[in-house]
């Protein structure tokens, strides 16, 4: 998979990386979490290696249960400090990506596809879901809310995993109901132009950050 992250190019727009599994060098995860949220570096760090640990196939098994509602379920791992949650009706749960001929995509490997949002868009997205007293709760509150979205060949988002920190007074208290309106709200405002070299990849996956506490402020 692959990891978005803001870069300091004038423009403003998203770099991409290669997101390596558990191999990760940790001073270029530094100073790439750096730039994602200079203020809460460690925190932020914390957050995004539990997310490692949780979409690494060889991460060790954790607790386990299934969120159900009215209008879908979603299973539950509890990782450490983070809770990791997706779709039960998720199929593409690994985290390597393909070819279309069945080649494992090499970790090497540079994508070329962008997303057609700037790297606020996501927070605005974020935000804008939340109610006001909820906005209030999490303006302090430190921390990521991480995505892992999985894309068809037009560049639509068809499956979201989210992770979270345990302690998050709002994300821990959604119901599966609230997850799913949140999921759908990102499947249809989030879109990526996928690049034709990019195109021989069955299902092109990214990682996104959303700083909570800078969402609930803007």
């Amino acid at each position: 998979m692959f990891y978005y992250h803001r870069g300091k190019n004038v423009q403003g727009k998203i770099k991409r990386r290669p997101w390596e599994k558990l191999q990760f060098d940790s001073s270029k995860m530094k100073s790439c979490i750096a730039e994602l949220n200079p203020h809460n570096m460690k925190t932020t760090l914390l957050t995004l290696i539990l997310t490692i640990i949780a979409l690494s196939s060889s991460a060790r098994s954790f607790p386990k249960d299934t969120l159900r509602g009215k209008n879908a379920s979603y299973h539950r791992e509890f990782i450490l400090s983070a809770i990791k949650m997706r779709n039960i009706q998720n199929k593409d749960t690994s985290s390597f990506v393909y070819f279309d001929d069945g080649k494992q995509v090499s970790e090497e490997y540079w994508p070329t596809s962008e997303p057609k949002f700037n790297s606020k868009y996501p927070m605005e997205v974020f935000k804008d879901f939340l109610t006001p007293q909820e906005q209030d709760q999490l303006k302090t509150e430190r921390g990521i809310l991480g995505l892992l979205v999985v894309l068809d060949k037009n560049g639509n988002i068809i499956e979201i995993e989210f992770t979270f920190s345990k302690k998050n007074p709002v994300l821990s208290q959604f119901s599966a109901d609230r997850f799913f309106e949140l999921e759908t709200k990102f499947k249809k405002l989030l879109k990526w132009d996928i690049d034709n070299n990019d195109k021989k990849i069955k299902h092109l996956k990214f990682l996104l950050a959303i700083s909570i506490s800078e969402s609930a402020r803007m």
